[in-house]
């Protein structure tokens, strides 16, 4: 009976500490200001479908903090022609970061099986995904675009390029939109999710979002938050 409250006060409590530590905003390090000043900005997005957020960077950007590389994909050490899509329809790079089991399984939340859920959270073992996408347009439910500057946008794709185990992708592992599959490092948990992952990666590089973002829509929040101070 003890072990069966104790499972029950943590599944109760964690989604309540989830959306309380989603709630909470962290500050930007680089002001609005100091962008206006250098004039120079890049528009970022984050694209979420309400159970998994991915982070799209633009695809023809020159990062002088990142050895003068030009694209998110040379910084990173990613070969383009691994993506069977015409490069100059390209333009942004969406990145995530997730399960293996499950993150190559599903396309729609339909998809997910019992199987799957249990195997994701058994701490599997991780994969980066890489998809090309053309113009995102105006932002929409689930698109939240962001302004940031040159060391966010560099901070925020070194980043990234550090999740990733191996630069060759998965052979025949693809969700058939020009997408590949690499490894990736660490684990899949429910308190290291790949939304978790998204919100620290944008963290990292000073854009406000929760403290601990385990849930789409806490990250979500503090998304929303971000855009429209940003459109003040």
């Amino acid at each position: 009976m003890r072990r069966l409250l104790a499972v029950l006060a943590i599944v109760i409590t964690l989604p309540a500490a989830a959306l309380m530590a989603g709630a909470v905003p962290l500050p930007a390090s680089a002001p609005t200001e100091a962008m206006a000043a250098a004039d120079q900005r890049h528009r970022i997005y984050v694209l979420s479908n309400g159970f998994h957020a991915g982070i799209a960077l633009p695809a023809d950007t020159m990062l002088a903090n990142m050895g003068g590389e030009r694209g998110v994909m040379a910084a990173i050490g990613l070969d383009e022609a691994h993506h069977p899509v015409d490069p100059d329809a390209v333009r942004y790079w969406l990145f995530g970061w997730g399960s293996r089991t499950a993150y190559t399984s599903l396309r729609e939340v339909r998809d997910l099986t019992v199987g799957i859920a249990a195997r994701a959270l058994a701490f599997d073992e991780a994969v980066m995904h890489v998809q090309p996408l053309g113009d995102l347009g105006t932002p929409r439910p689930g698109l939240y675009a962001i302004d940031v500057s040159d060391d966010q946008l560099s901070a925020l794709t070194g980043s990234i390029a550090g999740w990733f185990a191996d630069r060759e992708p998965y052979t025949g592992v693809t969700q058939g939109v020009g997408d590949r599959f690499f490894a990736g490092r660490g684990r899949f948990t429910p308190w290291h999710s790949c939304n978790a992952w998204a919100g620290r990666r944008l963290r990292e590089a000073g854009i406000g979002v929760g403290h601990w973002t385990p849930l789409a829509q806490t990250l979500e929040f503090g998304l929303a938050r971000v855009a429209a101070d940003q459109a003040r």
